[in-house]
């Protein structure tokens, strides 16, 4: 498994995650055991989190040291322009992992102000981005985004390791047998929409995701 899909099934595995709940206190628990703790800040059951989900999530897939880690967006962008791993491009096409931060304020694609909310890509179907995203309506979901997106502020683009070239689909029938009903059913209900019928180009990482959202009821 690459390092890229590691970062973003470790992310992947807390969609459902409530406000308030079990989970979302072990998330925040793993957050307040960084060390050194940014700031020395420890995340409450109150506090905005989905900085902080984030980072807890590259904690536990081992890649804490690759991102910039924090509980304040504002400061992720900082931190992540010192670490040389920020992109400010409206035509970047962010990979497995990155970061997608927004500016909610931004008008017409002028989003330059503080960045007011973050989330991991777990994949691509066609021209939308799959962001999982911690504090969404106060709890750990999926949002669906298109690729240059006017609301986004910028992008983490953390230095893993290249995983070299990936198995992709081009037909159903190339599909793993453990996949294919999956997106036999994405093809045709249009989840999948921007796909070509007979050029998936589906890798084999992204189909491993879509599997696991599947199982668990959040496609």
């Amino acid at each position: 498994m690459s390092n890229r899909l590691r970062a973003a099934l470790a992310a992947a595995r807390w969609l459902g995650t409530k406000e308030g709940s079990r989970e979302h206190r072990e998330l925040l628990a793993v957050y307040n055991g960084i060390k050194p703790l940014p700031r020395g800040y420890r995340l409450t059951e109150k506090d905005p989190w989905c900085a902080g989900f984030v980072s807890a999530a590259a904690v536990m897939a081992g890649f804490g040291e690759n991102y910039p880690l924090e509980c304040s967006c504002a400061r992720i962008m900082e931190k992540a322009k010192r670490m040389g791993i920020w992109v400010e491009d409206d035509a970047h096409v962010p990979l497995i992992g990155d970061w997608v931060l927004y500016d909610w304020q931004g008008k017409d694609g002028e989003c330059v102000g503080a960045p007011d909310h973050v989330g991991i890509v777990i994949g691509r179907e066609g021209d939308e981005l799959l962001i999982v995203e911690g504090n969404f309506d106060n709890a750990v979901k999926l949002r669906k985004i298109p690729v240059g997106w006017e609301k986004i502020r910028g992008f983490v683009c953390p230095k893993l390791e290249e995983e070299g070239d990936m198995i992709r689909y081009r037909m159903l029938e190339e599909v793993p047998g453990y996949a294919r009903e999956t997106i036999r059913k994405l093809t045709q209900d249009g989840s999948l929409k921007g796909i070509g019928e007979d050029d998936l180009g589906l890798s084999e990482e992204l189909i491993r995701i879509l599997v696991i959202l599947d199982r668990r009821g959040k496609l």
